[in-house]
């Protein structure tokens, strides 16, 4: 078990999909200079995706992670076809981009079968899609702690029950915050990693914040982590320096 709660705050944000508004985002994050580790497969079904030169060009401000090579539910394939698309897909990704190390597991889903193919194929750690999570305990089920988008309460509420860190969702919980908007939730569960240490994580995918028409809001919680991170003396990390930080 890794435990950071003795530890100073580590701030880090994550996105998924690489669509062409990660360019958007990345403005965003950088004017804030907070660090952002982009999840890319190699294509997307149905979603549009940034091409070559745009996934090299990302990566000279920001981290790369895997995501497959078709963004397939890998829980739903055999066990040659998780490799092909877990293994390849880091292959083809690093073809582009240079050397990746982290993987975040497509819709959230995985299990200990994919969890031992993305070790064996060479990253350091894998994002799931769980939230109201601010420790690591395993590096191959990273969980953030926000999702920036308005989760309806039924997932809200299963968050708050199946977590381990039970003293993050309580407090979100009994201050009434987990009925609010995911910024509410970002600036809360912000205060409360900074007063205890340990990692506060915003992921999210571009098209979803433009779908939202989030932006305003996006921009609101990066000034504000910028602003209580630098206050409280936090690291501002990608997700790989995290994963070389506990691995």
């Amino acid at each position: 078990m890794i435990s950071l709660s003795s530890q100073k705050t580590i701030i880090t944000t994550s996105w998924d999909d690489g669509h062409p508004l990660d360019f958007k985002l990345g403005e965003i994050l950088e004017k804030n200079n907070i660090p952002g580790t982009f999840y890319i497969p190699l294509d997307m079904p149905r979603k549009e995706l940034m091409n070559k030169d745009e996934m090299k060009s990302l990566s000279n401000k920001f981290e790369i992670g895997g995501h497959t090579l078709t963004h397939p539910t890998l829980t739903e394939l055999s066990y040659e076809d998780i490799e092909k698309e877990v293994s390849n897909g880091k292959d083809e990704l690093e073809k582009i981009v240079g050397e990746i190390s982290s993987f975040a597991y497509p819709r959230g889903q995985y299990n200990s079968q994919i969890m031992d193919i993305v070790k064996k194929s060479g990253f350091k750690g894998a994002r799931t899609a769980e939230f109201l999570r601010y420790k690591i305990k395993n590096l191959f089920e990273y969980h953030p702690t926000v999702h920036a988008y308005n989760r309806i309460l039924a997932s809200r509420g299963k968050q708050t029950v199946v977590t381990e860190d039970k003293d993050l969702s309580l407090h979100m919980l009994f201050s009434g915050t987990i009925f609010k908007t995911w910024d509410h939730i970002a600036k809360k569960t912000l205060d409360f990693v900074l007063e205890h240490g340990g990692i506060w994580h915003l992921w999210g995918h571009s098209w979803e914040i433009n779908d939202n028409d989030d932006w305003e809001r996006l921009t609101n919680v990066l000034e504000y982590a910028k602003h209580q991170g630098n206050e409280y003396g936090a690291e501002f990390l990608t997700n790989a320096e995290i994963f070389d930080r506990f691995s």
